[in-house]
């Protein structure tokens, strides 16, 4: 054993006097070695062990296993917890374990994350316009809140992802909140199903649409008004859902990150490609619930029949309550000891560093800026000059995800070898000809359908999906272990981020046109140069985004290459820390400025400007 170190050493490097193996000088250093290191190991390892700093571990049935240390070359006399992805393994995979298979029973409780996921982010967020502005007819302030409280957890992906990478329950770090994050869904939805909703704000929905000089006394009188009060309860409710089915969610990508860095290189991408599959596939399940059986009058739809809004909460609690066992019992994992939270930090702030992370967050952003901005004239258009219908356009969207999901299916059979930037190139300039060609043709009266207008955008979710799943794959190629959480929330929601000072910057060039509803009535010639205007500007912006692309590796041989050679900068990781912080608080501001009416007004916060009053 001590002549096998000796050699180890020696061979390293740090051994500089080399002699002659047999030789009496050689058996003399052997000795003086091992009996050195007889002395020095074990208490290496117990200061190692003895270490003041503190694991996570909440309810642990045992104390927590020794971690796997590693002398850190960027610390002096120091030691980190190695989150590490191993760098060669069989078929190039990123961790140890071999790949698996998703649909088996040990992790079908993966796929069941997503498909929930699919069915209640798709739904629960649809119900807010038809159920609080419709049927209990409360004040836009109101339901612009409610969209705002839904969609606020997203922004906070990156501080889920910590929890779940940082504290294990039980020994384990994802399955625990899965469980925790779908039963308060779960409870939350059971208590709306229980809910009385009351009666709806009009006793016949034709009111909604009458002049206010056309409700008589008479009339007025039958109206609930007691209504808006009931809607402020299901607010809350909707919101403490949300923050559930997010934070399993993010329990779930970090999941997902382990199992696809199990896959080896040639087939790697077709977990995450698997899993937006089926979430895309229960989007359109629930879209087809909602424009059918939640599209009465009352709800302001065309149809004379429809569920109420508990009951429809009940089929989301059914769909709720399978998945808490199946997270449980259908997902394998690992027992984790826990974690250092600083030397998780330090770790996490090392891999900020580094090229191609900085690159990857930097093409996400820097393009996602560009790619979402748009023109403010879009839904007059669709109203009043393409006169589609509300429900051709469910109808439509139906469609849409349809093809969506099955582009992402298509991906994961024959382009998980594909060149990222080419595709990405592909799919940005096939969309954006085929929608200018749509919107010049409508603008100029040559040829203004509905089928037309809405059929176009159906075609597009063939590229889109290509360009989101693409998207995705390079997140798991920069993840280490130990971080999964925490890099799938920095990385994958950057460009969410980034969407609402696309809004912002979109909002304050189209102020510049006449695009307003009115001038979309008017439909005059100088309208239609104007919206030619600012349509060139739009796709212009959304071209202009493919100069960043060289940020974005072409492949995942690419992105290892960058992650083991590229080097790091602190002032780049510094500089990405710093944008992602104030985007994020920007985003948050937008969105708390968006539900007050004296700030709701402003540009930045959605509106088309306030008056001297601080109203619009």
């Amino acid at each position: 054993m001590c002549s096998t170190l000796t050699r180890q050493w020696a061979k390293s490097g740090d051994l500089l006097l080399n002699p002659d193996a047999g030789s009496p000088t050689a058996d003399l250093f052997s000795s003086a070695f091992c009996l050195k290191s007889a002395t020095i190991v074990p208490l290496l390892e117990e200061a190692m062990s003895a270490t003041p700093r503190k694991k996570i571990d909440l309810l642990a049935p045992t104390p927590a296993q020794s971690m796997d240390f590693t002398y850190s070359p960027r610390k002096e006399n120091d030691w980190f917890l190695n989150t590490q992805s191993p760098q060669e393994l069989e078929g190039g995979a990123l961790r140890q374990g071999g790949e698996v298979n998703i649909w088996s029973r040990e992790y079908i409780g993966l796929i069941a994350q997503y498909a929930a996921v699919g069915m209640i982010f798709g739904t629960l967020p649809g119900t807010v316009y038809p159920f609080l502005f419709n049927y209990l007819n409360m004040e836009g302030t109101q339901v612009v809140s409610a969209t705002v409280l839904l969609n606020m957890p997203w922004s906070f992906k990156i501080f889920y992802g910590m929890i779940t990478d940082c504290v294990p329950i039980m020994g384990y770090r994802r399955r625990p909140f899965m469980v925790i994050g779908w039963t308060l869904c779960f409870t939350m939805l059971l208590v709306m199903a229980c809910m009385d909703a009351g009666d709806p704000y009009y006793p016949d929905n034709k009111y909604a649409t009458m002049e206010a000089g056309e409700l008589t006394p008479e009339i007025i009188a039958t109206f609930n008004e007691s209504a808006h009060h009931v809607g402020g309860k299901f607010i809350v409710l909707m919101m403490v859902a949300a923050v559930g089915y997010v934070g399993a969610d993010v329990a779930a990508d970090a999941m997902m990150v382990e199992v696809a860095q199990r896959e080896p290189e040639a087939t790697r991408g077709y977990t995450q490609t698997t899993i937006y599959m089926v979430r895309t596939a229960f989007v359109t399940i629930s879209s087809i619930l909602t424009g059918v059986a939640f599209n009465g009058e009352d709800y302001g739809g065309d149809f004379g029949f429809s569920l109420s809004f508990p009951q429809l909460m009940v089929i989301l609690t059914a769909c709720c309550l399978p998945v808490i066992p199946l997270s449980w019992y259908c997902i394998r994992e690992e027992r984790h000891p826990g974690v250092i939270f600083r030397d998780y930090i330090a770790e996490l702030w090392h891999l900020m560093q580094m090229r191609p992370v900085y690159q990857v967050i930097a093409y996400k952003y820097l393009s996602g800026i560009f790619e979402n901005f748009t023109i403010t004239c879009s839904d007059p258009m669709q109203s009043y000059w393409a006169e589609a219908t509300p429900l051709n356009q469910k109808v439509m969207a139906i469609i849409g995800n349809g093809i969506f999901a099955a582009t992402l299916y298509f991906t994961s059979q024959y382009g998980l070898q594909w060149n990222w930037r080419v595709m990405h190139v592909i799919t940005i300039v096939t969309v954006t000809v085929m929608d200018f060609i749509v919107t010049l043709l409508t603008t100029w009266d040559v040829l203004r359908d509905q089928w037309f207008w809405l059929g176009v955008p159906v075609v597009e979710n063939l590229p889109n999906g290509i360009s989101f799943v693409i998207g995705t794959y390079v997140i798991v190629e920069l993840a280490g272990e130990g971080n999964e959480g925490a890099v799938y929330g920095l990385v994958g929601s950057i460009s969410n981020i980034a969407i609402p000072l696309a809004s912002t910057l979109s909002k304050n060039v189209n102020s510049g046109f006449d695009v307003t509803n009115a001038d979309i009535v008017d439909d005059s010639t100088h309208v239609r140069w104007d919206v030619t205007y600012v349509l060139i500007i739009r796709y212009a912006m959304n071209l202009f985004g493919l100069v960043f692309l060289p940020l974005l590796p072409r492949q995942k041989a690419e992105t290892q290459q960058l992650k083991h050679n590229g080097g790091s900068s602190r002032l780049m990781g510094l500089l990405t820390a710093v944008y992602f912080a104030l985007s994020l608080c920007w985003t948050v501001m937008v969105n708390i400025m968006s539900i007050y009416p004296s700030t709701s007004c402003l540009v930045i916060a959605g509106g088309t400007g306030c008056d001297s009053g601080g109203s619009q």
